[in-house]
């Protein structure tokens, strides 16, 4: 490939991963209008690209299924829905991204040292994010600690459907549009920012918003996150997740 063309393929790259941070954000902005009865929209295009990228790609094995059920069925206690669609959204990322030189896998499992570094990765990044997030949130709420089987319940289904629908997911869509072109710095960046910034104005609306705390929660518990996936696997970052919302759930009910 001629250094001319490598640069109009790169060129064009960054221009989808742009568009495709613009759709989220306009979709977020659309979903404003009435959060409660438009926030459905985010998980109709979700199951619509999984789907697309799955009826495309035609790689979906039996394994890809049997890990989609069981990580539904994880999360589904919690909500049938995200536990729906956190599954469909796992078999539409592994199809895009299971043969993708950019490919994120579920887990290292190579061998047990692996396995134990995944754990011990997920622990220690979510004791210290959760952490962080009590001595944050305490300046609004008063500690009140308790122990529910809803909040382990509750905290597996964040995990599990955000990191795999807002991170995973994203992330496969955005290699999908670009087909699978090696990326550029700028283009790595604009990839984090899709596996960040939809997740994090999903926490947003038209009362609370403010430029500052969507940075923080994006650099705190946004980037943290994405990176533990793309340089680790998916199972850290649900487990590091998890850790921090039953941290919080604990200590505050909320």
């Amino acid at each position: 490939m001629s250094q001319e063309r490598a640069v109009v393929l790169h060129r064009s790259s960054t221009r989808v991963l742009l568009g495709i941070n613009l759709f989220f954000v306009a979709l977020w902005s659309i979903t404003l209008l009435n959060p409660q009865k438009l926030n459905i929209l985010w998980f109709l295009v979700v199951v619509l690209l999984a789907v697309l990228f799955i009826v495309r790609n035609k790689n979906v094995s039996r394994t890809d299924v049997v890990i989609a059920v069981i990580l539904g069925c994880l999360a589904a206690p919690s909500s049938m829905f995200m536990g729906v669609c956190s599954a469909v959204a796992y078999v539409g990322g592994v199809s895009v991204l299971k043969k993708s030189k950019h490919a994120i896998v579920l887990c290292k499992m190579v061998n047990k040292k692996e396995i134990l570094k995944t754990i011990c990765l997920a622990l220690l990044v979510g004791l210290a994010l959760g952490t962080v997030n009590i001595l944050l949130a305490k300046i609004s709420w008063n500690i009140a600690f308790s122990l529910k089987p809803e909040w382990f319940l509750n905290a597996m289904r964040a995990g599990i459907s955000e990191e795999i629908i807002f991170r995973f997911f994203f992330f496969a869509t955005c290699i999908y549009f670009i087909k699978d072109r090696l990326l550029s710095k700028l283009d790595n960046f604009l990839c984090y920012l899709v596996m960040i910034l939809p997740h994090v104005l999903l926490h947003f609306n038209t009362v609370n918003f403010a430029l500052g705390s969507v940075l923080a929660l994006a650099l705190l518990f946004g980037l943290p996150f994405a990176v533990m996936q793309r340089k680790r696997d998916v199972s850290s970052a649900i487990g590091a997740h998890t850790v921090v919302d039953v941290i919080r759930f604990c200590s505050f009910g909320v």
